[in-house]
C-alpha cells in the first residue's frame, strides 16, 4: 500500500474510500504546479512586454518631440532666410532704381550741356539704310519691337521727363508715361517677347507690375495693375492680353504707368505709341537714342540669311 493514496469521502449516504496510486498523485500535483508556473510566467511575460512597450512608446514620443523641435528650428531658420532674402531683394531693387534715376539725371545733364546732341548725330540713320528696308522687314520689326499703344486709349495724363510728383509734390524724373485707363481696362503686349518679371501682389511704389523682354534689347514695364495674367518665362505675342489696369501701389487714381527701355537707356514711350507702318521712318529719325543704323543693318542681314 506504499504506492497508494487512500481518499475518504463522507456524505449523507455514508463513507466511501478511494485508492489513488502515488504516481497519479504526483501527476496531479505536477499538473497543478505546471499550471501555476504557466500562469505566473505568463503574467511576468505580459508585465515585461508592457514595460518594454511603455519604454518604446516613451522613446518614440521623445524622438517625435526632438523631430518637432528640429522642424520648428528649421522653420524658424527658413523664415529668417526668407526675410533676409526679401530684405536683400528689396535692397537690390532699390539700388537698381537708384541707378536708373541716376542714369536719367545724367541723360538730362548731357542734354543740358549738349553732349546728347553730339551722341545723337552719331546714331543718325542714313538714307541708304532706310531705302534698303523692305515691307517684310518693316512688318517683322513692328512685330518684335514695341510699337502702338498697350491700351485702346492713348490719352497721356503724365508725360516722360521731369515733373512735379503728384504725391511727394517734389520735382522728379518720370521714367515713363501715364495713360488714362479706368480700373480693369484690358492691357495688351505691344510686341512679341518673354515675360522677365511679374509682381502679382500689391507691393511697393509700382504695385502689381509686369516686365517684358523684347527682341534686340528692348524692354517694357507696366505698373499699377489690378491683375496680372502672365508669369515669368511666358512667351507673349503682339496684342496678347497680359493684364488689367488698376490703382495698385503708390497711385492717386486708376491708370497705366508705361515704360520703355533700350538696353539701360530709358526711352520716351510716347514716340513708340505713334509708330506704325504708315509713318515707319518717323521713329528711326526722331528717336536718336537707339542705334537704328547698325540695328536695321543687323535685321536686314538676318532676314536675308533666313530667306536663303
Amino acid at each position: 500500500m506504499k504506492n497508494r493514496l487512500i481518499i475518504t469521502v463522507s456524505d449523507v449516504h455514508g463513507t466511501r474510500a478511494f485508492n489513488v496510486h502515488q504516481i497519479a498523485k504526483k501527476l496531479i500535483v505536477g499538473i497543478i504546479l505546471f499550471v501555476i508556473l504557466v500562469i505566473g510566467g505568463g503574467s511576468w511575460f505580459i508585465s515585461e512586454l508592457n514595460d518594454r512597450m511603455d519604454s518604446l512608446r516613451i522613446q518614440k514620443e521623445r524622438e517625435i518631440e526632438l523631430k518637432e523641435k528640429e522642424i520648428d528650428t528649421l522653420g524658424e531658420k527658413e523664415k529668417k532666410l526668407q526675410a533676409q532674402n526679401q530684405f536683400y531683394s528689396m535692397q537690390i531693387k532699390g539700388k537698381v532704381q537708384d541707378i536708373e534715376v541716376l542714369s536719367s539725371k545724367l541723360d538730362h545733364i548731357e542734354e543740358m550741356i549738349g553732349l546728347k546732341n553730339e551722341e545723337d548725330k552719331k546714331e543718325e540713320i542714313t538714307k541708304e539704310t532706310l531705302e534698303a528696308i523692305n515691307e517684310k522687314v518693316k512688318m517683322y520689326m513692328l512685330t518684335t519691337i514695341p510699337n502702338g499703344a498697350p491700351l485702346e486709349s492713348t490719352r497721356v495724363t503724365s508725360n516722360y521727363g521731369y515733373r512735379i510728383h503728384p504725391i511727394s509734390k517734389k520735382k522728379k524724373f518720370h521714367r515713363g508715361i501715364d495713360l488714362k485707363a479706368p480700373r480693369k481696362t484690358k492691357l495688351y503686349a505691344p510686341a512679341d517677347g518673354v515675360v522677365s518679371f511679374v509682381q502679382p501682389r500689391n507691393r511697393g511704389d509700382f504695385g502689381r507690375l509686369i516686365k517684358i523682354q523684347h527682341n534686340f534689347g528692348f524692354e517694357t514695364l507696366y505698373a499699377h495693375l489690378n491683375k496680372t495674367n502672365v508669369k515669368v518665362g511666358d512667351i507673349v505675342r503682339k496684342n496678347q492680353l497680359i493684364g488689367l489696369t488698376g490703382n495698385s501701389g503708390r497711385s492717386t487714381a486708376p491708370h497705366l504707368h508705361y515704360e520703355l527701355r533700350y538696353g539701360s537707356k530709358l526711352l520716351n514711350p510716347k514716340e513708340f505709341i505713334k509708330w506704325q507702318l504708315g509713318n515707319y521712318d518717323r521713329i528711326l529719325k526722331k528717336e536718336r537714342r537707339v542705334p537704328w543704323e547698325s540695328l536695321v543693318k543687323l535685321i536686314n542681314e538676318q532676314h536675308k540669311m533666313v530667306q536663303q
